[in-house]
């Protein structure tokens, strides 16, 4: 953006931010929205824009916004910190907030807004010692920060060693192996694969195959009736009735499944592959693989699906997003470079990528 339309950009902004402040915050987001298409480059309104999103919900969104104003003005504090936050808080990712939190400190070792989320992610990671440090060093800055003073009298000295930044999934309970892991290497694909139609067989065969299967479906709703709550029974049912075309019993036994296991990230997956197929459940299904991520940052089936359901609301910056977030863990994994090539190929030269 030249100096004249920054300039002109900057003013008709400030001229704006008179009246959000009395708006709703979706009237707020529909104003800034407005003035995004007329300044598409203007850091403060991604930013903003981001705020309000990040405030009604809207995850994905945000996320793109916060990346974009971070992209727009790398050299802005505020923006890199909302960003930092944002990872820390919303998606578990929690590496990369320290490193941009700690790339401000250098800049502004006296940040004591900086400090305390250093503290407090110190302290979440099982590391009481350095969120002492953090807190210790805020208060010798301020030495009425109430805050600061309550949390380091909360911390419990430790010997214990600190659990790892990133915590790789923990195995499943025992699943039936068939039909979960056909599931499974689905999801591997994309949350949209599991709608896919399957390649036909021989008419005999599938007449046999369906047999077993609707055979497989009644006795598991008979085991059913017995233990309802058996939510590995659930689970199962929910995988047969998705492949017998019935995506509503589907996402019903998967949600009883859930319900009755939700620390089971294979039944988590499985519930958020058919709430983004189902017609009204995307924002079940995003709110089910957030809620995945920031327990699972790096677990790459969930990135994967994110960008799936990215790329079919329209959003594919947000997707380029979790696909280069797929390939920093996993540089070997050609399907997430084939899928982020044409999208950074869909957007030729912008701004946005090559910032």
């Amino acid at each position: 953006m030249d100096v004249m339309r920054a300039m002109q950009a900057r003013q008709k902004y400030e001229a704006l931010e008179k009246t959000l402040q009395s708006l709703s915050p979706e009237a707020a987001t529909e104003q800034i929205t407005l003035f995004m298409q007329e300044f598409p480059d203007y850091a403060q309104a991604h930013n903003d824009l981001a705020v309000l999103l990040h405030q009604q919900g809207e995850l994905l969104p945000a996320l793109g916004r916060f990346e974009r104003a971070v992209r727009l003005a790398p050299q802005n504090s505020t923006y890199r910190k909302n960003l930092a936050g944002f990872y820390f808080v919303e998606l578990g990712w929690t590496d990369d907030a320290i490193l941009m939190y700690t790339e401000l400190l250098r800049e502004r070792p006296d940040d004591t807004e900086v400090l305390g989320a250093l503290a407090l992610i110190s302290s979440r990671i099982n590391r009481p010692e350095e969120a002492g440090h953090f807190l210790r060093k805020i208060l010798d800055l301020e030495p009425w920060n109430n805050d600061a003073r309550s949390m380091l009298n909360s911390l419990v000295p430790s010997t214990v060693t600190a659990v790892p930044v990133i915590i790789p999934p923990t195995p499943a309970p025992d699943a039936a192996p068939g039909d979960v892991d056909t599931l499974l290497a689905e999801l591997r694909q994309s949350v949209a694969a599991l709608s896919a139609p399957q390649t036909p067989s021989a008419p005999i065969e599938v007449h046999v195959a369906e047999a077993v299967k609707d055979a497989r479906i009644t006795e598991l709703e008979n085991r059913l009736r017995d233990d309802p709550t058996n939510a590995l029974i659930n689970n199962d049912l929910g995988v047969l009735y998705l492949e017998a075309g019935n995506p509503e019993r589907s996402c019903d036994h998967h949600e009883l499944a859930f319900r009755y296991a939700p620390q089971n990230l294979l039944f988590r997956k499985n519930l958020a592959g058919v709430c983004a197929i189902s017609e009204g459940k995307m924002d079940r299904a995003i709110e089910l693989l957030t809620g995945g991520l920031r327990d699972y940052p790096a677990d790459t089936e969930i990135l994967a699906a994110l960008a799936q359901v990215c790329i079919r609301l329209g959003r594919n910056e947000e997707a380029i997003i979790f696909l280069k977030r797929i390939l920093d863990i996993e540089p070997w994994n050609q399907d997430a470079r084939s899928l982020l090539t044409q999208l950074q190929q869909s957007f030729g030269d912008s701004f946005f990528l090559n910032s």
